[in-house]
């Protein structure tokens, strides 16, 4: 927050662009690949796009994905600093760019826990959010 809070006072025409899925993505993930299922992870939702007005900022939040156009342009034409807050979804998971074996075995693992002590649904919406995330070819 006192690096918003610099740009604000100094009116730097700088844009931050917040990703928030409400969760502690980068921990959830560490804890499925070691086959642990995800706890204590999730964040109450905060409206990072109000906090940066009520900073004195141009604070703009996205929720759907055709609207990031407009919300960049609106920004980067401010003269002072803008946050674009990016919802996203907890569900989708910050995939690396070689997974290993472990990995994979942490992975189905902690959804093998998932599915046990909190039933598939869980499991499925996860797969779900993941799956169109997936490189082909």
């Amino acid at each position: 927050m006192g690096e918003l809070l610099t740009l604000a006072t100094y009116n730097l025409p700088v844009t931050v662009v917040v990703f928030n899925n409400s969760t502690l993505g980068m921990v959830k993930l560490e804890m499925l690949v070691d086959g642990l299922p995800d706890f204590g992870v999730d964040v109450p939702q905060a409206n990072y796009a109000q906090i940066a007005t009520a900073m004195g900022m141009q604070g703009i939040r996205v929720e759907k994905p055709k609207d990031l156009e407009s919300a960049f342009t609106t920004a980067l034409a401010h003269q002072g600093p803008s946050v674009v807050e990016v919802i996203t979804d907890p569900n989708a998971l910050s995939i690396p760019p070689e997974i290993k074996k472990d990995q994979v075995f942490g992975f189905a693992t902690a959804m093998s826990r998932i599915v046990l002590n909190r039933g598939a649904g869980e499991a499925v919406s996860m797969a779900r959010s993941n799956l169109r995330n997936i490189p082909r070819g």
